[in-house]
């Protein structure tokens, strides 16, 4: 049986109280995504020394389309480095967890380019192409080892 507690790792904490700061577990669970088994054990178990989302930022962000919002972990800035970014939101019922990439992908179902007057998506992401994929699984793909 596992005795270490994921937050003696400094970075686990810090997420999960970002987390909880901006209310991830009553979105979560308001759109249908059980925030213990989805967010919560994938950041637990994750083997990673340092957090994969370093260079993101976790924030809900109002959409018009969308009246719970949309949860967002986009990258703090954008170059031509590989980056990912994911959102997760319920549409006509459904739930959508979409990872996008600035480079293509094995797994990507399409291209999408936002305007740059767009008004739901996060300014840092605008007028830039993305590659996507809508997953099935919930986690965090970088905590899940999951996606790309």
């Amino acid at each position: 049986m596992k005795t270490d507690s994921p937050f003696t790792r400094p970075w686990v904490s810090q997420v999960h109280n970002r987390w909880l700061q901006i209310a991830v577990p009553n979105f979560l669970e308001s759109i249908g995504i059980n925030f213990n088994t989805s967010f919560f054990e994938a950041l637990s178990t994750c083997s990673e020394t340092e957090d994969p989302y370093t260079n993101s930022i976790w924030k809900i962000i109002p959409n018009s389309l969308i009246p719970a919002g949309v949860l967002h972990c986009y990258p703090k800035k954008v170059e031509s480095s590989w980056v990912i970014w994911e959102e997760w939101f319920s549409l006509n019922g459904e739930i959508h967890h979409h990872i996008l990439s600035n480079h293509a992908f094995a797994s990507e179902q399409g291209t999408w380019t936002p305007e740059a007057d767009d008004q739901d998506h996060p300014v840092e992401v605008l007028g830039l192409t993305w590659h996507y994929e809508n997953l099935t699984d919930f986690r965090p793909a970088l905590f899940a080892q999951a996606g790309i």
